[in-house]
């Protein structure tokens, strides 16, 4: 067998998952390289497909001018990077890079190299993401094809497809005709036919899929999930297959002897050491990238060593409120803090421990409100005062969806379709205005209080969960009277990227059920009795209160329960006039991020969520730069400009190591993911990011394209990053601040050699903290710290000017 089956899985994972709009969550899209170094994976992504991963040198040259990157930082990175040269000498290689660039090696598939106008390559990306949209379509289109496997549906509607022929792969039809057997036995036959050897296979195949690459992502996703649930699928294997059959038609339409020259001189290089292909800029940009990543550490370090406001936050609150970890949350606890010190806040990730499945009703479908590196768990669903309100909605539902269904067959008719605009169009005009001024109506609306059905949770695994959630949260002996656990959603109109504004804790969807599945559980007698046999005592005084934070406009609703005592029900409006002013001060903070609203009054951030016509309806993670665990005390005075994660933790209250190991092995995890891909959508937005919202069109309910064709987008849009003027989010890696001794760190370190990759492969970088609340110790590779002094922080007085003579 000619195939090498081990180097088509290495490459499939190497592809990053991408989730649907439904549910869309950030990823890091370089997952499948962590056990490679950043240096050696912007190598291979330059060399494969022209993906960047830093900066252009124009960039970190201002950032030099305007001191930001001193002295210091960029000769810390050249001793990292093992150039033991003078700063000085450096930037004098930088000079003559930029004046003599030279030309990096780029691999040329077959179709790159009988494509002297791009034309067929365009072609191709076309085809294919129009055959996927249709595929794979999420109740978009009206007509839907058979899905007979994705080869196969292919192989078939290839004999009426005449778009190859167009392009000038006039045995299109014919190769696909002949093809027959698994796609593990087409991709080894193509393989063969087109010379490619097991020792240039795996950069070819590789170099094919980062073609399409959002369908790729897409289709790993696929993979990702199914294998989650236990039904692993090798979707992405076929659609490797797909693109050989282009290449092999490629190659057998336009074969004569000057092709076979060019193809055998081309493909040698997909045996070469991706490591050492010379690209002078790219090394110049990865040192200054780590010069950058430097500037701002020292940043967070001063304000860590200099935060002279540390208190102790052990002592009883009669309200503890609970945010989830997200960056948003940072700005919004800050204010309550300050608002009323009695109100304590706590960090933890946004599903609170909960990791459901919820749906309205039985019409609905499930929503898995959980973190997508792990299965969700048990069925929610919401109950109702009586059997005909349950029935009313139900009824509701079905007649909703019905004339929805109706008129969107009816616009997008062959009769209709070209008229619809012109008669009809005006009548959304009202709607669009109403929509633009529903915060008022909100405003009168009597927030109730949903009751959830936890009847599909078994008594033991309600009690497990809230046990872990609990002790991971810190606070099983040590529970206030009202105990506020608050999810957080957002809200805005006519944004296909919406569901990434809620909580990514819970997969993409508002925090709202999770917070009120913990609520409701807490609060149980028959919960709290097994607690109690397992050594957590609730006090009976203590009340859980569930809510939700609208990141958008920074409200914060309290779901109160009824039948409450006079105590509670005087704790809890305590807590809301306190949110109240912390939201008004928060919307003031934030109000300055937005360029438009800096001279307007912070309601107008209200208005954003219910503007159709914004592009800009929040920041949402933008910023992102800092993951901090430990005791708020240490970081309770900081403002961390809402860029921080914030979660907490008391080493002292873990002796067996398991809720840090927790923490590492998930939270931190998915703040990687989020941190990267920002990262990512900054450097690279064409290839890694959405490109520009205002010409985005949703294909198959899926995702994004911009303007009418192309690959399916898979990161952020430009308008999520940029304000306009300058980049909200700046490409900062994250850093790992952890108040623990280094001997647990190191332990989870060594257990989980992921994130020890993490760490040693410079995707992230890693600080402990001490028990004064100061940065202690870097991280350097291999469970090696750098013992860090107070004074080597202090502001020099070097001016940019000196510097750079």
């Amino acid at each position: 067998m000619y195939r090498n089956k081990n180097i088509v899985q290495k490459v499939c994972s190497r592809i990053a998952p991408l989730w649907p709009l439904k549910n869309y969550v950030a990823v890091n899209p370089y997952l499948g390289f962590t056990e490679s170094s950043f240096h050696e994976t912007a190598k291979i992504l330059a060399s494969r497909s022209d993906i960047r991963m830093t900066m252009p040198l124009s960039f970190y040259l201002s950032k030099i001018n305007d001191g930001i990157i001193k002295k210091e930082h960029l000769e810390e990175a050249l001793v990292e990077n093992g150039q033991f040269k003078s700063s000085e000498d450096f930037l004098e290689e930088v000079n003559q890079v930029l004046e003599n660039p030279d030309k990096p090696i780029r691999f040329k598939t077959i179709v790159d190299l009988v494509d002297s106008t791009g034309e067929i390559n365009q072609i191709m990306i076309d085809s294919i993401s129009s055959f996927a949209a249709a595929y794979f379509d999420e109740n978009q289109a009206i007509w839907k094809g058979p899905r007979l496997g994705l080869l196969t549906t292919y192989l078939d509607e290839a004999q009426i497809d005449k778009t190859p022929k167009y392009a000038g792969l006039s045995e299109f039809k014919t190769i696909t005709s002949n093809l027959k057997g698994s796609p593990e036995k087409i991709i080894d036959f193509i393989t063969h036919s087109l010379g490619i050897t097991p020792q240039e296979s795996e950069a070819y195949y590789h170099t094919l899929l980062l073609k399409t690459l959002g369908w790729a992502s897409y289709i790993s996703g696929i993979d990702w999930n199914n294998k989650l649930y236990n039904s692993p699928t090798n979707v992405l294997e076929e659609f490797l297959a797909i693109l050989l059959i282009w290449e092999y038609a490629a190659q057998e339409s336009f074969k004569n002897e000057s092709f076979i020259q060019n193809w055998e001189k081309h493909k040698s290089l997909f045996n070469s050491s991706d490591f050492h292909l010379q690209n002078n800029v790219l090394d110049k940009e990865i040192i200054l990238q780590d010069a950058f990543d430097r500037s701002h550490q020292n940043e967070l370090i001063e304000k860590f060593n200099s935060n002279s406001n540390k208190e102790s936050t052990d002592n009883q609150r009669y309200i503890q409120s609970i945010f989830c970890i997200d960056v948003r949350s940072e700005v919004i606890r800050r204010n309550i803090e300050s608002v009323n010190p009695n109100i304590e806040t706590i960090g933890f990730a946004g599903f609170f421990g909960f990791p459901i499945k919820y749906k309205e009703t039985n019409l609905d479908v499930d929503n898995n409100q959980c973190p997508v590196l792990i299965p969700a768990g048990p069925q929610v669903t919401l109950t109702f005062d009586t059997t005909k309100e349950k029935k009313r909605i139900e009824k509701s539902k079905i007649y909703h969806n019905q004339f929805k269904q109706t008129w969107k067959n009816y616009k997008s008719g062959a009769v209709s379709a070209f008229s619809f605009v012109s008669p009809l169009g005006i009548f959304y005009l009202p709607k669009l205005i109403k929509k633009s001024f529903k915060q008022k109506e909100n405003r009168k609306e009597k927030i109730n209080t949903p009751i959830l059905d936890l009847s599909h949770i078994e008594l033991s695994e309600l009690v497990k969960m809230s046990e872990n959630a609990l002790t991971a949260m810190g606070i099983k002996n040590n529970l206030a009277e009202i105990v506020l656990i608050i999810g957080h959603g957002s809200s805005s109109t006519n944004n296909p990227h919406a569901s990434g504004l809620d909580c990514g804790a819970c997969g993409g969807h508002s925090g709202k059920n999770n917070a009120l599945t913990a609520a409701q559980a807490l609060n149980d007698p028959q919960v709290r009795s097994e607690l109690n046999q397992r050594g957590i005592s609730i006090p009976s005084e203590t009340l859980f209160v569930s809510g939700l934070h609208n990141t958008t406009s920074d409200e914060i609703e309290i779901y109160t329960p009824q039948n409450i005592s006079s105590r509670h029900e005087e704790l809890i409006n305590e807590a809301k006039e306190s949110f109240v002013k912390a939201t008004q001060n928060t919307r003031i903070e934030r109000t300055a991020n937005f360029l438009e609203l800096r001279k307007e009054t912070s309601n107008e951030l209200e208005k954003r969520a219910y503007d159709w016509s914004q592009v800009r309806p929040e920041w949402g993670l933008a910023g992102c730069s800092s993951f901090i665990i430990g005791n708020r005390a240490t970081s309770k005075a900081i403002d961390f400009q809402g860029r921080a994660f914030l979660h907490n933790y008391d080493w002292q209250s873990d002796p067996e190591n398991k809720i840090l190991e927790a923490i590492l092995t998930a939270p931190m995890v998915v703040t990687s993911w989020i941190n990267l891909q920002y990262y990512a959508s900054v450097v690279d937005n064409e290839k890694l990011g959405a490109g520009n919202k205002t010409i985005h069109n949703v294909t198959g309910g899926i995702g994004v394209i911009e303007g009418s064709g192309g690959d399916l987008k898979t990161g952020l849009s430009l308008q999520s990053i940029h304000n306009g003027e300058s980049f909200q989010h700046l490409p900062n890696r994250l850093n790992v601040f952890i108040e623990a001794p280094l001997q647990q760190i190191d332990l989870i370190l060594n257990n989980h050699p992921s994130i020890k990759n993490l760490f040693n492969n410079k995707w992230i970088y890693l600080f402990k903290l001490d028990e004064r609340g100061n940065v202690s110790h870097r991280y350097i590779s291999n469970n090696n710290w750098d013992e860090l002094k107070l004074t080597k922080y202090e502001k020099h007085e070097k001016t940019t000017v000196e510097f750079l003579k």
